[in-house]
């Protein structure tokens, strides 16, 4: 900060207040600190869904704040007195900071070619953890923003680099009212044995449920739901559409 006194990253989350916000951090400190406040922030206020890689559960959302803080804040160009800015809404993350341009639009991950802005930063995030290989974020990105919104990524090039991470609406939805700090319920399914209870669970409750419903709550897809709901033997759907009904026998 004694070098560079313009540094700082404003983190937002704008979801009820469209107008202004409803929680923020601006962040003035070193680029380890800033690190882990940007990624509290973000865990703070993105619920960690269930997701599957394959039959593994990952934590795609980690995942994710991972590589675009670590980019935003190996790569932005720090003789600019742009702040730079991570705001989250209801529909997406979107990540800016000032940037040395090597290129200009939309970077296509089967065309692009990582460049190095700041080496030596970029060299000690890979030493400590905090970053892999050059050009491995990208790809990270948006492998994790698949599993965890089921959309691509977008990468901006330009005097300002932007960062666009879609977002389901499930993933910054509140389980208390106001603006509690939110994350999913302990009871959300971490594997295929606690999904098929937590599907019976919400079926108890309302034996009209319907598959998106069930499917929201816990942040999968409808088609995940619809195949898993073939291996509860004693779960059927009586009547068809909407008049009908689950009946669970036990």
């Amino acid at each position: 900060m004694s070098v560079l006194p313009q540094h700082k990253t404003d983190a937002i989350f704008r979801v009820e207040n469209k107008d202004r916000y409803d929680d923020r951090d601006v962040v003035i400190t070193n680029l380890i600190d800033s690190y882990d406040r940007l990624i509290e922030f973000g865990q703070k206020h993105l619920n960690d869904l269930f997701v599957l890689d394959g039959i593994v559960n990952v934590n795609a959302r980690d995942r994710i704040l991972r590589e675009i803080v670590s980019n935003t804040l190996a790569h932005r160009d720090y003789s600019s007195g742009y702040p730079a800015k991570m705001i989250i809404d209801d529909e997406k993350i979107t990540v800016e900071n000032s940037n040395l341009v090597h290129g200009m639009g939309a970077l296509d991950l089967q065309k692009f070619e990582p460049f190095p802005k700041n080496p030596a930063i970029s060299k000690v995030f890979r030493e400590i953890g905090l970053a892999d290989e050059l050009g491995s974020g990208m790809r990270n990105t948006y492998k994790y923003t698949q599993l965890y919104s089921g959309q691509n990524p977008l990468f901006e090039e330009g005097d300002i680099f932007r960062t666009i991470i879609p977002l389901k609406k499930i993933a910054t939805q509140k389980v208390g009212g106001g603006n509690v700090p939110h994350s999913v319920p302990h009871d959300v399914p971490q594997g295929r044995d606690e999904l098929i209870e937590f599907i019976k669970a919400q079926v108890r409750l309302n034996n009209k449920i319907t598959r998106q419903a069930i499917a929201e709550g816990v942040g999968v897809s409808v088609k995940t739901i619809q195949r898993t709901l073939k291996e509860i033997d004693n779960l059927k759907y009586v009547g068809s559409g909407n008049s009908g009904h689950w009946e669970l026998n036990e």
